[in-house]
């Protein structure tokens, strides 16, 4: 299909009415200085860090518009959701305060069928101290913990010192006061690089904790061109890296989709199927005659809201804070929403021309953001073509047949269960 249909006002005030995640920029601040980190001196396209702190006025702002604006007009009988609320840093735990205020204020909101749930992404470094909070208020932590002594060296505290006794501390302390909890809520996000490997921390993770970390590379988008060479240096390939493993196979069941290869797979299988789709409200049309949107480009607030500490409305936290789509003052929500859907539109459009040779222009996989400036770039770099796809068929078709039971389980446990 050629044709794409544009992002209208009321596609965003669908995606506000139905938000389902809102994230705060606690904080710039931080108590490491962890040398590859996204707001660190190796990338761009973010906002300087002055060790600035979210005000709670300006989050009781955002509330209250979204829920006098939107979430009110959701109100039925029987009507019920739920919206995560997360906590991101810097170092979320610096700024406490302000996060016990967010969620006494949500609290204390007259109820209208949603159920607040809480998150936040943190180090570790002081969950010691308020770990009976976030246990009180059963919040989803995701720790940063890139494995053992040596895999953990890249994050540093101001004097330099390897984070990894205090953090492994905190983290078996956590474990041992509110095992249920632990086991319930908490995991593990393990960034690689050259002092550590998918198998190092994994095996650690696991036998220290019993998880399976989340694992991610380097982001390569935004990086400063200075810094190219240190950032070369840093960097390990996730695939690369696991496929020259002894215990590759091993590894691959223990992280499933979020193995590389079957990853793709998956990929494979939902777009190679006629019979799957992506709600239960899409069975009621014929998928042939709906126009998509322009590029895979998540409308705004379809997913999230991300606000910065500086006050920045954006639809993710992993995009440059360049593409504000609003902002928050001390005295108000500034979010005009046909701005925001032109301002969409004009960066999801530069790819069109693309997008009509691209072979997978109908199961596209472009986000215009993750990379400095769409109106800029030279090229898609998620375009392919003909002999592409067909060379991504021949190898998930390939590893398929290696591996048979993972159609079923892919089906099973993954794609029909996510609807």
């Amino acid at each position: 299909m050629d044709t794409y249909r544009l992002v209208k006002k009321e596609d965003i005030e669908d995606n506000l009415l139905e938000l389902r995640h809102i994230v705060f920029e606690v904080t710039d601040a931080c108590n490491l200085n962890c040398k590859y980190c996204g707001y660190a001196d190796l990338y761009e396209g973010y906002d300087k860090r002055e060790n600035l702190y979210f005000p709670f006025r300006r989050a009781q702002l955002l509330i209250d518009y979204l829920y006098h604006n939107y979430w009110i007009k959701k109100t039925g009988k029987g009507y019920k959701r739920t919206i995560s609320i997360g906590f991101y840093g810097g170092e979320p735990l610096l700024n406490v305060p302000f996060i016990k205020q967010v969620i006494g204020y949500i609290e204390q909101l007259p109820y209208i069928g949603i159920a607040f749930q809480y998150s936040m992404t943190t180090n570790a470094m002081l969950l010691n101290r308020y770990m009976d909070y976030l246990v009180k208020k059963n919040f989803s932590l995701l720790i940063s913990l890139d494995g053992d002594e040596i895999g953990q060296s890249y994050r540093v505290d101001a004097a330099g010192q390897n984070s990894f006794k205090r953090v492994f501390q905190n983290i078996c302390l956590l474990r041992s006061t509110y095992p249920s909890f632990f086991e319930e809520k908490v995991n593990f996000n393990s960034v690689l690089h050259n002092r550590n490997s998918i198998e190092t921390t994994i095996n650690f993770i696991k036998e220290n904790f019993d998880k399976i970390p989340r694992l991610s590379s380097l982001s390569q988008k935004n990086v400063r061109e200075e810094k190219r060479d240190e950032f070369n240096r840093m960097y390990r390939n996730a695939a690369d890296d696991l496929k020259n493993s002894s215990k590759c196979g091993e590894i691959e069941k223990e992280l499933f989709v979020n193995a590389p290869r079957i990853a793709r797979l998956m990929e494979h299988v939902r777009n190679s199927s006629d019979n799957l789709y992506q709600s239960y409200a899409s069975l009621l049309f014929d998928k042939n005659q709906i126009i998509p949107f322009q590029t895979a480009t998540c409308t705004p607030f379809l997913r999230k809201l991300f606000v910065t500490v500086n006050g920045k409305i954006l639809q993710c936290e992993k995009i440059s804070h360049d593409f504000a789509l609003g902002q928050i003052t001390d005295n108000e929500v500034i979010l005009g929403l046909e701005q925001v859907a032109t301002q969409h539109n004009k960066y999801t459009s530069v790819y069109l021309k693309e997008c009509k040779t691209c072979a997978v222009r109908n199961n596209c996989r472009r986000c215009v953001y993750m990379g400095k400036n769409p109106i800029k770039d030279e090229r898609c770099y998620a375009y392919m073509t003909e002999m592409d796809l067909q060379t991504e068929r021949s190898n998930s078709l390939t590893y398929l047949e290696e591996h048979p039971e993972l159609y079923e389980e892919l089906l099973n446990r993954v794609i029909i269960r996510d609807l």
